[in-house]
């Protein structure tokens, strides 16, 4: 019996097809930044000096979080947890709470580390 073709049977649509890059950049904003943001707040509590590289790199983790989100909204067609395109404000909403987020983690990993408490 010979089925007729269907174009939809077997061939991913456009909105089914990610970029190996437009994964990677999912990876990073949603794992490995937050990870290496997590792990610069270890490091930094367990250093006993001033403000270091490593506070530097916490930033900098951070803020590639919110250039990869954004590159990953307008050029990859990113989208929201729920599968509904992402649209820049999602982003201004990510962009506010990761950097209202990261202040105040920064500020309670340095006030442990001077308190001495861990």
């Amino acid at each position: 019996m010979v089925q007729p073709d269907n174009p939809s049977q077997g061939q991913p649509t456009p909105e089914q097809t990610q970029s190996p890059a437009g994964c990677l950049l999912r990876l990073y904003w949603m794992i490995f930044g937050y990870l290496v943001a997590v792990l610069c707040g270890v490091s930094i509590i367990n250093h006993h000096g001033d403000f270091s590289f490593v506070d530097v790199i916490y930033w900098a983790a951070l803020g590639g979080v919110l250039l990869a989100r954004w590159v990953d909204i307008s050029r990859y067609h990113g989208t929201r947890t729920d599968g509904q395109p992402a649209t820049m404000r999602d982003w201004r909403v990510q962009a506010i709470l990761t950097v209202v987020g990261g202040l105040i983690g920064w500020v309670l990993i340095h006030w442990v580390r001077l308190s001495g408490w861990w």
